[in-house]
């Protein structure tokens, strides 16, 4: 199955409502698979699925990855204490650094990589949102006193330069489908919007083409151990030993298409782990797993499931 990078443009006026994560975004091309063919061509594809996984990435940053999880240098916070808290809370890694990572990856030569890149690129910056509470009974706001304030989250795109109208980001998807197929169905969400609140302008952006980036998938040449950088939230498995990860809890929603057939909205909540996440691979994979059993309305016959694979990408890590 072949790995394609697809760029993104983004308009700084359009926020995202709903962070832009692998599987969400999986969720958002079944949404648009069956608005495009029907609702037994989405069943049908979603059956495949154990035999086809479609591994997705989260939205990045163009020419960016997730900051990678290595065993930390030795000694490296207590020289440069100061320098060490800033480099801490870098979350993305420019390509090119991948480039020069990956054949012997170690905590002392990220560090340095990563002080090279001078600090993370502008993406989606959080912003809160205050919103007056209604009453529901009078479906006013409360009487002074009474009332209060709620607070949503939302992502904006932040450009580099003051006066820009869009940022790029990239999404990387691995898939037996072709190319042109996965095109039509980001130009489908690119359209409708991505997230809660897309009805009212969140979550739009344009799609520029995509290229492959099979490059990603070669194996390095380096003296180590061999192991894989997750792109994704996926959820830890099996095959993937020695792993390295940051717990993510997702409270996941269905989509309108299905709380309009009588589901209820929310799904159970669901233990990820974070893109970055770093493994020793047993065996080729997929990685991470379909996951169903989600809903409390789930129906045998139409599984509501989630898509925990992870997007995977060889490297070779230093042995200490």
């Amino acid at each position: 199955m072949e790995l394609r990078r697809f760029r993104l443009r983004l308009d700084v006026l359009s926020p995202f409502a709903t962070p832009p994560g692998s599987g969400t975004l999986f969720g958002h091309l079944c949404w648009a698979k069956r608005a495009r063919e029907g609702r037994e061509a989405l069943r049908a594809w979603l059956r495949r699925l154990p035999e086809e996984p479609v591994a997705i990435s989260d939205l990045l940053p163009a020419d960016h990855l997730p900051r990678p999880l290595l065993a930390p240098p030795p000694g490296g916070e207590a020289r440069q204490p100061e320098d060490a808290k800033q480099i801490k809370k870098r979350r993305y890694l420019p390509l090119s650094a991948w480039r020069r990572l990956r054949a012997a990856a170690d905590g002392r030569t990220l560090e340095g990589l990563l002080r090279e890149a001078k600090g993370d690129p502008p993406f989606l910056a959080p912003r809160r949102l205050a919103h007056n509470r209604i009453d529901r009974a009078s479906g006013k706001t409360p009487e002074a006193g009474g009332g209060g304030l709620w607070f949503a989250e939302e992502f904006w795109p932040t450009p580099r330069h003051r006066g820009a109208r869009h940022i790029e980001a990239d999404l990387y998807v691995r898939s037996a489908l072709p190319a042109r197929a996965v095109e039509d169905l980001l130009a489908h969400v690119a359209e409708t919007g991505f997230g809660a609140d897309a009805g009212l302008g969140r979550g739009r952006f344009h799609l520029d083409g995509s290229e492959p980036a099979g490059w990603l998938d070669d194996a390095p040449r380096g003296a180590g151990e061999a192991r894989m950088l997750s792109l994704s939230q996926g959820v830890v498995t099996e095959n993937m030993r020695a792993a390295r990860w940051r717990r993510f809890v997702l409270f996941g929603k269905l989509g309108r298409e299905m709380v309009a057939e009588g589901r209820r909205p929310w799904k159970l909540p669901l233990v990820l782990a974070e893109a970055g996440a770093t493994f020793a691979p047993d065996g080729p994979g997929p990685f991470g797993a379909w996951v169903t059993g989600l809903h409390q309305d789930d129906d045998p016959s139409d599984p509501v499931g989630h898509n925990a694979w992870h997007l995977a990408i060889p490297y070779t890590e230093a042995r200490a």
